[in-house]
């Protein structure tokens, strides 16, 4: 940590937050700020998938296998929304290399789960480790809990506002 402050200062008792035309809460510079990490993450996350020497779908199967127990080839293949053929043909490529492996399913003997093999756990460490100091350069480390809670709610908001407007 470096001795520049990065914590959102405290505002005046009498504060209130910007409104937009409508009488809503401003959230125009969050959501263009949300963009441009969105942005700056799919440009990052090439450049890692590059070094790595895999492709950003590869990286994305990773960190999925990485973040849930017991994945089948199934779930990946929804995950990433790729067909089964085109899953298969991602796992074979990622075995081959080292990166994932095949074990059987422990209740179902027509299934396969998907396992990250030690060097899908090197490159993952690897990944985190990267955004780990990028988050302790950018983020004052008592604003840290508040960000995380920030990131759930706006994930599980997002996701809710999604269900409700695509429902069948």
């Amino acid at each position: 940590m470096n001795d520049r402050d990065r914590s959102p200062q405290p505002l005046p008792g009498d504060a209130r937050p910007r409104l937009d035309d409508a009488g809503d809460v401003d959230v125009t510079d969050v959501m263009a700020a949300f963009h441009e990490v969105q942005m700056q993450n799919a440009a990052i996350l090439k450049v890692v998938a590059t070094d790595i020497g895999i492709g950003t779908t590869d990286l994305q199967a990773l960190a999925f296998v990485n973040g849930h127990t017991a994945v089948t080839p199934k779930q990946l293949s929804e995950h990433l929304e790729l067909s089964t053929g085109a899953t298969t043909s991602l796992v074979d490529r990622m075995d081959a290399a080292g990166y994932v492996h095949r074990v059987p399913h422990p209740t179902d003997r027509r299934s396969t789960l998907v396992e990250l093999a030690p060097a899908g756990q090197e490159a993952i460490s690897g990944v985190a480790a990267f955004y780990a100091r990028a988050f302790r350069e950018a983020v004052d480390p008592f604003y840290l809990d508040f960000l995380a809670t920030a990131f759930r709610s706006i994930g599980a908001a997002v996701t809710r506002h999604a269900e409700e407007r695509f429902r069948s």
